[in-house]
This record gives C-alpha cells, sequence and structure tokens, in this order.
C-alpha cells in the first residue's frame, strides 16, 4: 500500500498546521481532509469509515478543544485497531509517550521538520509508505 491509496485525516485546532501538514505532504494522498477539534476528528472518522472502508492515515494534535487526540483514537482503536496514526505534540510527556504506545500510535513531538514528518509516516505505515 502507497500513500498515494490513503486518505489523509489532519486534527490540530491549529488552522496553521493542518496548512503545514497538508503542505508538506498532502500531495502525496489520495484525498485530504481536516478536523479542527476532537470532536471533528470522532466524526471525520466516523465518516471516513461508513464512506472510504478506512484506508487513511491520521494525523492529529493532542491538545484540542472538546477531547484530546489521545483519547478520540482510545476510544476510536476500540472499534478500528488498524489505522496508521500520528500523534503530534508539544508535550512529549511520560505519560503520553506511554498512552500512545499502548495505541501503537507514532508520536512525533512539536516543532518537527518535514523530513521527520515523512520518516513518521513510513513508521506508522509499517513501511508501506512510498
Amino acid at each position: 500500500m502507497t500513500t498515494s491509496s490513503l486518505r489523509l485525516l489532519i486534527a490540530d485546532d491549529s488552522s496553521e498546521m493542518r496548512s503545514l501538514v497538508r503542505e508538506a505532504i498532502g500531495h502525496a494522498f489520495s484525498d485530504v481532509v481536516e478536523a479542527r477539534d476532537g470532536r471533528d476528528l470522532m466524526w471525520l472518522l466516523l465518516r471516513s469509515e461508513l464512506t472510504h472502508g478506512g484506508d487513511q492515515l491520521i494525523v492529529t494534535d493532542l491538545c484540542m478543544p472538546y477531547y484530546d487526540g489521545l483519547d478520540v483514537l482510545e476510544a476510536w482503536r476500540e472499534l478500528y485497531p488498524d489505522h496508521p496514526t500520528i500523534l503530534i505534540t508539544a508535550f512529549p510527556s511520560a505519560d503520553v509517550r506511554e498512552r500512545a504506545a499502548k495505541l501503537k500510535v507514532t508520536m512525533l513531538p512539536k516543532p518537527f521538520s518535514t523530513t521527520s514528518l515523512r520518516r513518521a509516516i513510513r513508521e506508522a505505515t509499517d513501511g508501506r509508505a512510498g
């Protein structure tokens, strides 16, 4: 599987960060959608599962309004455990690292480079990304 066969779902309360991720890697995906908070992320995940069958890469921030990225992922993983996911955060505490590891989520501390983001995509997709 290559990234061109995946949908990219970007969730961050910062429009600047969503734009940065989209501009850096969005061209490599078949479709790109954005969520501005944890509630939007959950709704987009539900709709994506119904319409796209789950072929997506999730890039989500930790700290967002309503629900944080890990809270959404913990609930989501109970239903759909196999989505490649990258957690971006400016707060990579030991607790956050432990929660991410349990969910098999690739963590990417902010600030990050485009090279680091691409490396995280390869890690999250188990080398399937092109």
